[in-house]
């Protein structure tokens, strides 16, 4: 039974992996661009010291109102396998006792 709801469990989380993938990859890609900006325009001298932690402080704050749907994304997993998990254990006490009992 163990197996079984670790089994469901899993598979339950694999589906909203893939959720939440696109928005981990771009906005990975948005804070190395931010990161190369910073680094570019503090070389040709076109963003100063205090630019460069404005545009990071702004960054951040945009990383984390997108990674917040993440988190989301993660709560909606997490749901989804603790029900897959509990399905199997009811189906499986329920059989046990021939009634449903849960």
């Amino acid at each position: 039974m163990g197996t079984g709801a670790l089994a469901a469990g899993l598979a339950a989380l694999k589906g909203h992996a893939a959720k939440a993938k696109p928005f981990l990859v771009a906005e990975a890609k948005k804070m190395a661009e931010t990161g190369l900006q910073i680094v570019e325009g503090q070389a040709t001298g076109d963003i100063n010291a205090a630019q460069a932690k404005i545009l990071l402080r702004m960054q951040g704050n945009a990383s984390r109102s997108v990674l917040t749907a993440v988190e989301t994304i993660g709560m909606i997993a997490a749901q989804d396998a603790i029900n897959a998990a509990l399905g199997v254990v009811r189906g499986a006490v329920n059989k046990a006792v021939g009634i449903a009992l849960l």
